[in-house]
């Protein structure tokens, strides 16, 4: 797949699989008071006993609202006390009042500067803020205090995977291997905590779907469903997973069931939409790529106009651009323009490429004559080399509607056009994946 980086077929950050962002999705909760970590009164002067709350829980990733004043002009209310602190943070956050939550989470981490949960509230704050730096710093102190509390571990996976703006794989994969420890640490507390467990699967869901691996991410989201039946946010996630291993009848089940008990999820339009463009209902796609934009402009862009004869032009502009040897081993292949993947296509490669994939390559690279001794299936990567016991015409194949749906302007369309183009010729070349990540082309 072209210059991608998500799924096996993964596609670049900004031609994802959506799903809702953490911005505005209130289902990822932080746990406080469940945490391993010792308790702040073994740490400040006698706390006021907050047992009546016994449930408290924290909303990581909200959306700071727009006439949030400047955090650090915001005092905390006096208190005398690290809980006292702690529990008006909590307070101010779950009423939206994220910069007096901030200041009271800092009071309480100065008094108890030993206290997960102070760091952790601070460093939720901060995120929620905006302040995604800080948040880091704080969410790292939080983990150096206890690096086994699961609540902080999955608050921190949280982060990467769904709060960082870049959503790098670097970073997707470093939420993963907070996400897998948080679950295991989960999975053997005395106290079972079966939606702490669930949401940590969910979250090794979501990064194993970014990073190419549906398969997995689909056994993840089964367990995640097993310990909380008819969780909507695991059901979207399924649809996910199901989607990206092209099984449309599933994904579409999935998805009518999201939007059954939340119409108005933009994303579960967005993936009916692809789903029904995939499966030749024009009418339908048309209906549901239009609602999720409604629904989420900024998240969910429109497709560019672009029609075949202009998208065929931009392409022979970006290949005049190419150095000598990348225009050489693109004529010793056959380059294709096309509106959308085909089914054969995608399922050549278990698992599948994902139904977004910008670009491909078929065939041997150019040089070699034969697949590999062992006849081992082609990795999975938008390279296909072999399909069953057939060896593939050589071809660079640019997938149109995939490009124009997720560029926001025409320049980012063609910046895309000749990424992908160098990414399928690097694969002509014989370069994989990593070493086309390397040079820049993912």
């Amino acid at each position: 797949m072209g210059a991608s980086g998500r799924r096996a077929s993964r596609p670049k950050a900004s031609t994802r699989i959506l799903r809702p962002p953490a911005t505005t999705a209130l289902w990822a909760l932080v746990a406080l008071t469940g945490c391993n970590s010792k308790p702040l009164a073994d740490f400040a002067p006698p706390a006021v006993d907050d047992s009546d709350d016994p449930g408290r829980r924290i909303p990581h990733g909200i959306q700071a609202p727009a006439d949030q004043p400047e955090f650090d002009r915001v005092l905390c209310p006096d208190v005398n006390t690290a809980q006292e602190a702690l529990s008006g943070a909590e307070k101010f956050f779950e009423a939206g009042e994220l910069a007096a939550s901030f200041a009271c989470a800092d009071v309480a981490s100065e008094l108890a500067p030993q206290a997960v949960e102070a760091h952790h509230l601070r460093a939720a704050t901060l995120a929620a803020l905006g302040r995604l730096t800080d948040a880091q710093v704080a969410f790292s102190m939080a983990l150096a205090l206890d690096p086994d509390d699961p609540e902080t571990l999955a608050a921190v996976s949280d982060f990467y995977i769904n709060v960082v703006g870049a959503r790098s794989r670097d970073q997707l994969t470093l939420g993963l291997e907070y996400a897998r420890r948080g679950s295991e640490r989960a999975a053997t507390r005395r106290r079972a905590d079966r939606q702490l467990r669930a949401r940590l699967l969910l979250l090794e869901a979501e990064a194993m779907n970014d990073l190419g691996s549906a398969d997995l991410a689909l056994a993840r989201i089964l367990e995640a469903l097993a310990l909380v039946p008819e969780w909507i946010e695991a059901e979207h996630e399924r649809g996910v997973s199901l989607f990206n291993l092209v099984r449309f009848d599933e994904a579409r089940a999935a998805f009518t069931k999201v939007l059954e008990r939340a119409p108005e999820d933009a994303f579960a339009h967005y993936h009916l939409g692809l789903i029904a463009e995939h499966t030749g209902d024009s009418a339908s796609a048309q209906k549901h790529l239009a609602k999720a934009h409604e629904l989420a402009p900024t998240e969910i862009g429109l497709e560019l106009a672009i029609g075949a004869d202009e998208f065929r032009a931009e392409v022979d502009a970006a290949i005049a651009e190419l150095g000598d040897e990348e225009r050489e081993l693109l004529e010793q292949t056959k380059l294709e323009l096309v509106a959308l993947p085909t089914l054969e296509d995608l399922t050549a490669v278990k698992p599948p490429f994902a139904p977004t994939i910008t670009g491909l390559y078929r065939g041997l690279p150019v040089g070699v004559d034969s697949v590999a001794a062992d006849g081992a299936e082609p990795r999975p990567t938008d390279s296909l080399s072999k399909v069953g016991d057939a060896i593939p015409e050589r071809a660079v194949v640019l997938f149109r509607k995939n490009l124009a749906r997720h560029a926001r302007s025409r320049a980012e369309l063609d910046a895309q056009i000749r990424k992908t183009l160098r990414h399928e010729i690097g694969h002509a070349r014989g370069l994989d994946e990593q070493e086309l990540r390397r040079l820049g082309l993912d």
